[in-house]
């Protein structure tokens, strides 16, 4: 997302934390991201409005903030965002894709000029296709003024549909790739079809180990991650970065989190590993399953499918 917003031209993001902000401190400081980065700490979750109204101070008080869900993922163009937020002259203008069934979203109603004329969140009477709610926004510093502070504010219950209702907010209709990743089925949906697409799409940076490992794609090795002789990979199968598979593993469908080990001969299809798990050499890890970070599966373990491990 980092990389997302600096092609847009955004230099500076803010991240509104507060479950997991100290892990996520650390994560983003050593990482070498594409814009500068800081981060506003919630005491209390906020919702989606009171972490804006929380980091007004950092906001530049002339130009439109742009918002962004961090459980987004999607090629929006930016630019052309904020360049159609600009000329309409609107307060807010929020990016739409189309869904055939947009219950689980809020949904814009629209006039023949793109105003949005009316919004709805998650409502579970609408059941026709419509453009929803993509969680990218430009706001105008009068619309981050109406933001409660101190308290949980929903932007899409209490903001977007008084601006709706005065004709103070336009849509802009997206039409490319965009995925919610808030839950681990839609996580896992969006990843696999993103491997379908070239530019997500890479096994030439493995650092090691390549020449008599078989990998199926579409698959994605991550930098410094080793494929030992002997080990098959793919298809549909993520290996984050310093990821070890070792000689005989047999990954499938699976996706890796970053400094995970996977021993020899073992067996593992359609699951989601952790970060830091060691799974032992001939175990087996059965279809749906889920291991949470830092688990440890002993040697020869057998884990039956659709089964969620925590640490």
């Amino acid at each position: 997302m980092a990389a997302w917003f600096a092609r847009g031209g955004v230099t500076e993001v803010i991240l509104a934390v507060n479950h997991l902000s100290d892990k996520l401190r650390v994560e983003v400081s050593r990482r070498k991201l594409d814009t500068k980065t800081v981060l506003s700490v919630e005491e209390t979750p906020l919702g989606t409005g009171g972490p804006i109204s929380l980091a007004r101070p950092m906001l530049n008080k002339d130009d439109p903030l742009i918002v962004a869900n961090g459980d987004v993922i999607s090629d929006i163009d930016l630019r052309g965002l904020i360049t159609s937020h600009v000329r309409s002259g609107a307060e807010a203008t929020i990016a739409l894709v189309s869904a055939d069934d947009p219950r689980p979203f809020g949904l814009a109603t629209l006039d023949a000029n793109d105003r949005i004329i009316g919004f709805e969140e998650k409502s579970e009477t609408i059941q026709s296709p419509g453009w929803i709610n993509a969680g990218v926004y430009a706001l105008n510093p009068e619309v981050i003024a109406m933001i409660p502070h101190g308290r949980p504010v929903s932007l899409e219950r209490e903001i977007f549909p008084l601006l709706a209702s005065q004709g103070r907010m336009r849509g802009w209709k997206h039409t490319g790739f965009w995925y919610d990743i808030g839950k681990i089925p839609e996580y896992i949906i969006a990843n696999r079809q993103l491997l379908q697409r070239a530019e997500f799409r890479e096994t030439a940076n493995a650092e090691t180990g390549m020449l008599g490992a078989k990998i199926r794609q579409p698959s994605y090795v991550g930098r410094n991650s080793t494929i030992e002789d002997g080990a098959k990979l793919g298809p549909y199968t993520i290996l984050s970065e310093r990821v070890s598979v070792k000689r005989g593993a047999e990954v499938s469908e699976t996706i890796a989190f970053e400094q995970t080990s996977l021993g020899e001969n073992c067996t593992i299809e359609d699951s989601l590993i952790g970060e830091g798990v060691t799974v032992g050499k001939e175990a087996r890890i059965g279809k749906g399953s889920i291991i949470a970070g830092q688990v440890v599966i002993p040697d020869r373990a057998v884990i039956r499918p659709g089964s969620v491990i925590l640490n």
